[in-house]
């Protein structure tokens, strides 16, 4: 099960990149066509704002959580006793998980809606936004389970999730 985490999350990182780079060519394009053939690409804002920058954030959510490389403050972590460090990674590991559980599952309705509805946006062009809408709790939906296995092996004491990429598993940070 570890593995398919790791390559579903892999595989949204993939998606995330993709999207980073067809926004960036987008843009480039939209600007030219703006400034030098006064021809602007047709619903370019909308496509941007609905799908590519909400992939670029959401969906490498649950790899964030693979690699161990989410924000974190380690003002007394590291002065703290190694009990004390294995409940604050637990604590901070299982309010992750709730807040990515919670965004994931109250995000679910409005994007079913938008799908039943066939929502789009029309400001500039007629923009199909309901599938972007997916993309919320499907990020933080994973993320969710990434942090879930994490805690749970925090508190039964095995080894972070490893990610694959770096060959040596004693070159991975000190989680705990």
């Amino acid at each position: 099960m570890d593995r398919l985490i790791v390559l579903a999350s892999r595989a949204l990182v993939l998606l995330c990149s993709a999207a980073l780079v067809l926004m960036m060519l987008q843009v480039t394009l939209d600007v030219a066509g703006k400034y030098l053939f006064d021809q602007p690409i047709a619903g370019s804002e909308a496509i941007v704002a609905s799908y590519y920058m909400v992939a670029i954030v959401f969906l490498p959510l649950a790899w964030v959580e693979v690699c161990g490389e989410s924000i974190v403050v380690e003002l007394l972590y590291n002065i703290a006793s190694k009990p004390i460090r294995v409940i604050m990674a637990a604590s901070g590991t299982a309010a992750t998980v709730i807040c990515y559980g919670f965004l994931a599952w109250f995000l679910w309705a409005p994007a079913m809606h938008a799908y039943q509805i066939g929502e789009f946006d029309s400001s500039t062009w007629n923009v199909i936004t309901w599938p972007a809408r997916f993309l919320l709790p499907l990020g933080l939906g994973l993320g969710a389970i990434v942090a879930l296995l994490q805690l749970l092996r925090i508190v039964t004491g095995r080894p972070p999730l490893h990610h694959g990429i770096i060959d040596d598993v004693t070159d991975l940070p000190e989680q705990v």
